[in-house]
């Protein structure tokens, strides 16, 4: 693990992202950068292990499913923060797929708290760039062994996904806490920000995917809430979907 400090920490008293988790992670990513090969038509490098090998897609078109399902909300509470070593052993599939590191776990990447940490708006600032680098890598190895097509179809049935959550009326776009005391994200702040996001889909040729990554919601309960784990797992998509209709 690099005993570098890679970034500004807060003072004694402030929270901050936990530096060594920050430092094991950041290792692994450069490990991922720097033997990534660039695609070439047929096939691509898997930058995990290594020259030679078929990574898997960034998303294949047939594996997408709502965006906020109760099994998507389910799989990113579950693995958002947890390492390796954290997790149960379960098919040799998942297994594998965990062991990559790509564009979607830096984005899912959630680091505990502790005083005197990293400062997070600098972490989250160098995480959203080496996202932005590895999304366009995955993309290419994408179109270079499947066509570009593909992607096109990828594209339309996300963007047909999304649409139809934010043509859902206010108060009605995603559901509520399963209790009535656990708190949520208030309503009229994700409408909010679910109506700009419309907006820019429609008029912008395109979107900066900075207006999703650094919404900030109340907390609220009830009928004034909706669920977070649904609202970040419709928000992980709409991140995917800004960076794949950039060209």
């Amino acid at each position: 693990m690099s005993t570098q400090q890679r970034f500004d920490r807060l003072g004694e008293r402030a929270w901050g992202y936990d530096p060594a988790q920050v430092d094991d992670f950041l290792d692994r990513l450069a490990a991922v950068m720097h033997t990534t090969t660039p695609p070439a038509p047929g096939g691509h490098a898997d930058p995990v292990a290594g020259p030679g090998t078929v990574a898997e897609p960034v998303v294949d078109p047939a594996d997408v499913t709502d965006p906020v399902t109760a099994e998507d909300s389910a799989a990113s509470a579950d693995t958002a923060g947890a390492t390796d070593a954290d997790r149960e052993p379960d098919s040799a599939e998942a297994a594998q797929r965990r062991r990559r590191l790509g564009s979607r776990q830096v984005r899912e990447r959630v680091f505990d708290r502790v005083k005197g940490g990293y400062d997070p708006g600098a972490v989250d600032a160098h995480l959203d760039a080496v996202e932005d680098e590895l999304f366009a890598r995955e993309k290419a190895a994408f179109v270079a062994e499947h066509g570009a097509r593909r992607w096109e179809e990828h594209l339309e049935l996300l963007a047909g996904l999304l649409l139809g959550r934010l043509n859902r009326p206010h108060g009605e776009r995603f559901r509520r806490p399963s209790s009535h005391r656990t708190l949520g994200y208030a309503a009229a702040d994700v409408d909010v920000l679910c109506d700009r996001l419309m907006d820019a889909l429609r008029g912008e040729p395109e979107v900066d995917p900075r207006l999703v990554r650094t919404a900030v919601f109340r907390s609220a309960q009830g009928q004034r809430s909706y669920e977070e784990q649904q609202v970040d797992a419709f928000l992980d998509r709409a991140v995917e979907f800004v960076l794949a209709m950039r060209p």
